[in-house]
């Protein structure tokens, strides 16, 4: 029976990390140039909890969701104590967004159901 629980478990976190997917974005203003970096972030393979991470250039971003809530954080190398952290859920589209603005710096952390 707990071997059927445990492959239940498994089945349906295997299911949600299907069904989402988040993305990090780094936009730099150095002089008059934007540069602009984009990508997914990766599923850590937790088996309680469905995290997903990624670094760009310093910049962290991470998802950790657990059905509707998520914990979602951005912050800031080389000390990596800077940025922000979000414990919210998911909006009635299924969408999730958190930044970070300064002066020369966006960071935007977004997830899709």
């Amino acid at each position: 029976m707990k071997k059927i629980m445990q492959i239940i478990s498994l089945l349906l976190l295997t299911n949600l990390s299907m069904a989402i997917e988040c993305t990090g974005e780094r936009r730099e203003t150095i002089g008059s140039e934007v540069y602009v970096t984009k990508a997914k972030l990766i599923d850590q393979n937790y088996s309680t909890v469905l995290k997903l991470e990624l670094d760009i250039e310093e910049s962290y971003f991470s998802a950790q969701i657990d059905g509707d809530d998520v914990l979602a954080i951005i912050s800031i190398g080389p000390n990596y104590t800077d940025g922000n952290l979000s414990r919210s859920s998911f909006n009635s589209s299924g969408q999730l967004k958190l930044s970070y603005v300064s002066a020369a710096l966006t960071l935007i952390l977004e997830c899709h159901k």
